[in-house]
């Protein structure tokens, strides 16, 4: 049974959701959207036998459960099984977020034999996924005889614990929720709003990456829930004040990390995969290849291709796309020319260009074109790079200024979100300037180290019962829908007047 978020839930999160949404939405339609479009199956509105008994009503992900069923057909086979989750994006004409959708699949948790007198006991391991309350039904000749219900906890590690400013930290997730209310979990540093933390496509799994900040001592993180796109601070007065609310303590001790250093980080994976491009469309016998299918702007690069017409002039034809969302003039494809080159007599090409100076984001289309005729394609991705930074240091009130190319275009690519020590500053969008992102910020902080990071995000997305958009989204190594855009880690150096 498929379950798009915005369409319909299940029956046993319902009156939890509708609980949350009054409490704390201003969005007093939201509430009536789900309700009325819940949906019960037949076999649901059957009375089912209140008769498992478990050795713990909630726990994690891998827990060891006791169990014992009673009231079973005698010496028959049954199973136990319950509502796993699986999570995706949604992604629609290559550019724009629709927000996640889940959909529900019954497995099996463990299978055996009712004894002469219709008991069964044993045991079975939470499996890995999404967080959140489930039933566990009691199965006999495929059809479910009883139930009983079973709540699956989040749980968080950081790792390290100390280090000097600049080191990487990494809060490792299990369990999160995929409702409403439990999907999205919102970080601060020292009582600073940092992002988003979310496992849609991980089902429930993790990994949020920030840097350390500040001066030597001890710096509170707190984890919180916060589907409207901010932490919900009096959780205990909320109808879930028994979910968790991790706090941590990292300890910045002397001296910088390595990290420390300006970089662009390692090209993650992109959720779900990424977008499918559009399956290039060559003429029979015709291969076009290049020698890196992706770089950034002005790195080489080399095209060759084969079966081409022989002796014949052949123009590389680059597709970008130009325009703003904002500007109310719209947006489009666009074209440019990489150059012209000479076809050998056996229909074979090498030519050598420079990566160009344009968007970031999902590839660009590349079409070779003969007697203006498109004979062969194929796709080349700019990655984002930093430019220049300068100055690098000096006192507080200093105006630094910073170039970026390889900004993208798309709802999930085209913004950058910045944080100035782990503090969310602002966005920064690429589109309307070709991919170039040029701004200012200014120096402020004891003397030392401080850090500017530009995280992925959501710049946009249709469906908001969770609100996503315009936050650092500090699981973007795992869970960024669309493309693989890395974050990028810069540091300034505050000197005494």
């Amino acid at each position: 049974m498929k379950f798009p978020y915005y369409k319909t839930w299940l029956l046993m999160f319902s009156l939890a959701s509708l609980l949350v949404l009054a409490a704390c939405s201003d969005e007093k339609n939201e509430t009536t959207t789900e309700s009325e479009n819940i949906t019960q199956s037949t076999e649901t509105l059957e009375l089912l036998k209140n008769n498992i008994k478990l050795s713990a009503e909630r726990g994690f992900v891998r827990d060891e459960i006791q169990f014992e069923v009673t009231e079973l057909q005698p010496n028959k086979e049954a199973e136990l099984t319950w509502n796993s989750i699986d999570g995706s994006w949604i992604v629609e004409d290559l550019y724009s977020v629709v927000g996640p959708e889940f959909i529900e699949k019954e497995i099996v948790l463990t299978s055996g034999k009712s004894d002469a007198n219709g008991n069964w006991s044993g045991s079975f391991i939470i499996p890995e996924g999404f967080g959140g309350d489930f039933t566990i039904w009691v199965k006999q000749e495929g059809k479910k005889v009883g139930q009983v219900g079973y709540t699956v906890d989040p749980s968080f590690v950081m790792e390290p614990t100390s280090g000097p400013v600049g080191t990487e930290i990494t809060i490792k997730m299990e369990g999160l929720g995929w409702s409403t209310y439990m999907r999205n979990w919102q970080l601060t540093y020292d009582n600073k709003y940092t992002g988003l933390i979310t496992g849609i496509s991980t089902n429930g799994t993790a990994e949020a990456k920030i840097r350390a900040a500040g001066q030597p001592g001890k710096h509170a993180i707190r984890l919180r829930t916060g589907y409207l796109g901010m932490q919900y601070i009096n959780y205990l007065q909320s109808p879930y004040p028994d979910k968790p609310a991790p706090d941590f303590m990292f300890e910045v001790t002397e001296g910088v990390a390595d990290t420390i250093e300006n970089h662009v980080e390692e090209t993650p994976v992109a959720a779900d995969g990424g977008v499918v491009m559009p399956k290039l469309q060559n003429k029979e016998g015709v291969a076009v290849d290049l020698s890196t299918t992706e770089g950034v702007v002005g790195s080489p690069v080399t095209l060759t291709a084969s079966g081409l017409p022989a002796e014949k002039t052949v123009e590389l034809i680059f597709n970008t796309m130009r325009g703003s969302r904002v500007s109310g003039n719209g947006f489009g494809e666009e074209t440019t020319s990489l150059g012209s080159a000479q076809i050998d007599v056996e229909g074979n090409l090498t030519y050598d260009f420079a990566v160009p100076d344009d968007l970031g984001g999902i590839p660009h289309r590349i079409d070779l074109v003969v007697d203006g005729e498109v004979y062969g394609q194929t796709y080349l991705r700019i990655l984002p790079s930093i430019v220049s930074m300068e100055p690098k240091s000096g006192p507080v009130g200093t105006s630094i200024t910073i170039t970026i190319k390889g900004g993208g275009w798309t709802e999930f690519d085209n913004a950058y979100y910045l944080t100035y020590d782990n503090a969310y500053t602002g966005y920064l969008c690429a589109f309307n300037s070709a991919g170039d992102l040029t701004f200012d910020v200014i120096a402020t902080g004891e003397p030392g180290y401080h850090l500017i990071d530009l995280y992925p995000g959501v710049y946009k997305q249709e469906i908001k019962d969770t609100d996503m958009t315009l936050i650092p989204q500090l699981t973007y190594s795992t869970d960024h829908p669309g493309s693989a855009m890395p974050a990028i880690r810069m540091a300034f150096e505050v000197t005494e007047e």
